[in-house]
């Protein structure tokens, strides 16, 4: 059951076009408002079929077009993405009696988008794809990455790079109807990652522009690293009067920054001769452990036994288990220092409570514990 997200234009009132008086806001309020419009709109394509290509190529909509040609049906779900527009919603909800007849067990509904329109630009970057970038991704979280499918084909040319990212960022495929083309063309979905390393010296300020809304053009300069500002001002919006939000591109990273990710476990070269005692043991499998505990952030924070000082921790597979892990987490890595047996665990507690071993791990970092291995790697 594919979910389809589609941002919607007027291309449904295409038979109206080149009538006078010309489709629009005003022509919708003649008609007596949009829903009464968007049913005039439905008229003049209600016999038309999908299956039909002349009907494609004339009558049906960019957005009828490219759902035809990705072979939607009626256990699907569909999204129209309209603009704030009368006219933009009044085509909308006319795809929408259409899918609803033609699939009557479609799952369809228009969903209208804060400041899409055409009369303010700068209503249209700060509100509008804001706007529209925010609800793409309440529908992915919804619905899942793997059952939804980007459709940019039908209304604002500008908003097709913003479903494009979101779907390399997400690993949602897009697919689109490129202008009088017949062929559905497969977007690119690169597997896109980003620097969180880089940009983690910006999460307050991010964090502290999610909460106020905005920040005076002089706050953000100050807080910026000098290097760097060419790179990340793409993040950020100039809302007008000095004042300075995120753009779309800085909410997506804000967003991405803020979901919890999988961490990539890494070990120490102590930790990597530990590994063949401790996997020796009989029922000790660390490799299998540490791989699981970097998927799930709950299961980690569940197999946390000990705290100790400089960010390190001890971690424990279970109640009756023997094997006791050292562990950090720095840039998206779980660095394991140590592997040891409970006996040797305990121990090292009694060595930590008398001389600080801790500490003194951290101090000696370099020289008894660098470099860290990435598992998979030694694991091959």
């Amino acid at each position: 059951m594919p979910t389809y997200l589609c941002t919607c234009g007027t291309s449904a009132a295409k038979a109206f076009s080149r009538q006078q008086p010309a489709f629009n806001t005003d022509w919708v309020a003649a008609q007596g408002g949009v829903t009464a419009a968007a049913t005039l709109i439905y008229r003049t394509f209600h016999t038309a079929k999908m299956d039909d290509e002349n009907a494609l190529k004339r009558e049906l909509s960019a957005e009828l077009h490219s759902l035809a040609r990705m072979n939607v049906n009626s256990s699907d779900v569909v999204v129209l993405f309209s603009s704030e527009t009368s006219d933009g919603q009044a085509c909308a909800e006319a795809i929408k009696l259409y899918l609803d007849r033609a699939y009557p067990d479609i799952l369809c509904r228009v969903e209208v988008i804060s400041g899409l329109q055409v009369m303010d630009a700068q209503i249209f970057r700060s509100a509008g794809v804001l706007n529209f970038t925010k609800a793409v991704l309440r529908e992915i979280e919804n619905y899942g990455a793997a059952q939804c499918v980007l459709n940019p084909t039908g209304g604002f040319k500008s908003l097709v790079p913003y479903a494009v990212l979101i779907g390399m960022l997400k690993g949602v495929p897009a697919k689109y109807i490129f202008e009088r083309s017949n062929a559905l063309i497969p977007l690119p979905m690169m597997p896109v990652e980003f620097s969180r390393s880089r940009l983690e010296p910006i999460r307050p300020l991010l964090e502290r522009i999610q909460h106020e809304s905005a920040i005076s053009r002089v706050d953000l300069d100050a807080a910026l690293p000098f290097d760097d500002r060419a790179l990340l001002e793409p993040l950020f919006e100039d809302i007008g009067q000095g004042q300075i939000s995120l753009s779309p591109v800085g909410f997506l990273i804000w967003e991405e920054l803020e979901r919890p990710t999988a961490l990539v476990p890494f070990l120490s070269r102590r930790a990597l001769n530990d590994l063949l005692k401790i996997r020796a043991i009989d029922g000790c499998k660390p490799v299998e452990y540490l791989l699981r505990i970097a998927r799930s952030p709950a299961q980690l924070a569940v197999g946390k036994h000990e705290s100790w000082d400089h960010g390190l921790f001890w971690l424990k597979p279970g109640a009756r288990t023997r094997d006791r892990y050292l562990a950090s987490i720095e840039n998206g890595r779980l660095l394991v220092w140590r592997i040891v047996d409970h006996e040797e665990y305990d121990l090292l507690l009694d060595q930590k409570r008398n001389t600080g071993i801790d500490s003194r791990i951290i101090a000696e970092r370099r020289d008894q514990y660098e470099p860290f291995v990435r598992m998979e790697l030694y694991e091959s």
